[in-house]
């Protein structure tokens, strides 16, 4: 290579630096648009607005949220993968969509959101509570669990995420009930469904259920932990309650379109990270029934292949077939 040769390569490479350069200082310029898979008022939703709300009043940025609810978060994932890698359009990671999801519909298996997408940071982490009526009969576990045995298929339950699907089934396949699932379109529809006394248990994310546990409408009866929850710390783990223990959990996080610049990854690991640390983000998440648990991307991007195999896993246990 002469010197001509050389110094055309180094002005190539001199330019690309400058441009990733330029992008970093300049990004963002213009509203982020954040779409979420699940309708407002799920746990998702909640814990997702109170980290944006820290980012938006640190940097001024615009973020727009968009629900777009619906076949357990495919619709608002297709949205996002199919926008342009530029960190204008982003949406939550989470167990939902990326653990359990994929086995349990046909359209996230084919969008493989662990594979498809670019995987930001991770947010939080989440216990799994069965949950049943407080005015109803089955004031403990034990108390659900007898009354599914002595009438096969006649108790419901109802689930509006791929969490609350698995872990539900997998509650009826280690206590050895046959119980009927009605699906949702997200976890408050069955939680107001549970309420009204159309379904009689839903097992959720601690956050969906937590305002009604604490106001009387429902009885939190076990917690899929290996320890009971510090959110309710009233309430036995499955093996306290004296049925075969069950652990399962799930997380959140942050994702955008596959092949994100660098430059846009780091912007939003310097937010997140930022925004995790701070106590008041911290207590609001626990409020909500989360725990902070930040995790930088390519750790993030292990993790996240890593749970899909375990859920995957209770998946074939529970014998479910995606639809």
């Amino acid at each position: 290579m002469n010197t001509k040769q050389f110094l055309g390569v180094l002005s190539i490479f001199a330019a690309s630096a400058w441009a990733s350069f330029a992008a970093a200082q300049t990004y963002p310029e213009k509203p982020i648009r954040f779409v979420i898979g699940f309708p407002p008022g799920s746990s998702i939703d909640t814990v997702s607005r109170v980290v944006l709300d820290d980012i938006r009043a640190r940097t001024g940025t615009s973020i727009v949220v968009e629900n777009k609810p619906g076949a357990l978060g495919a619709l608002g994932m297709e949205n996002v993968i199919r926008s342009a890698p530029d960190g204008y359009t982003l949406m939550p990671s989470s167990s939902a969509t990326h653990s359990s999801g994929p086995s349990l519909s046909k359209a996230l298996e084919k969008m493989d959101p662990v594979h498809s997408l670019t995987h930001i940071g991770r947010v939080a982490r989440f216990d799994i509570v069965v949950v049943t009526r407080a005015t109803g009969p089955y004031g403990t576990a034990r108390a659900l669990v007898d009354a599914a045995r002595a009438r096969p298929d006649a108790l419901t339950f109802g689930f509006g995420s791929g969490t609350g699907q698995v872990s539900s089934v997998a509650f009826s396949k280690v206590t050895g009930v046959q119980v009927r699932a009605i699906p949702y379109k997200g976890q408050p529809a069955a939680v107001t469904d549970l309420i009204g006394q159309q379904i009689d248990f839903v097992s959720s994310d601690i956050g969906a259920v937590l305002p009604f546990v604490r106001q009387g409408s429902l009885n939190a009866v076990a917690v899929m932990a290996e320890r009971r929850s510090g959110l309710l710390p009233d309430v036995p783990t499955m093996t306290e309650a004296g049925l075969p223990p069950l652990v399962l959990s799930g997380w959140l996080g942050i994702d955008g379109p596959g092949k994100l610049p660098p430059e846009v990854v780091g912007w939003w690991s310097r937010q997140l990270k930022l925004s995790m640390e701070k106590p008041a983000v911290q207590e609001r998440m626990r409020t909500l029934g989360m725990e902070a648990w930040p995790q930088e991307a390519e750790p993030f991007r292990e993790f996240v292949e890593k749970e899909r195999s375990r859920w995957a896993a209770h998946v074939r246990e529970a014998a479910l077939q995606p639809e």
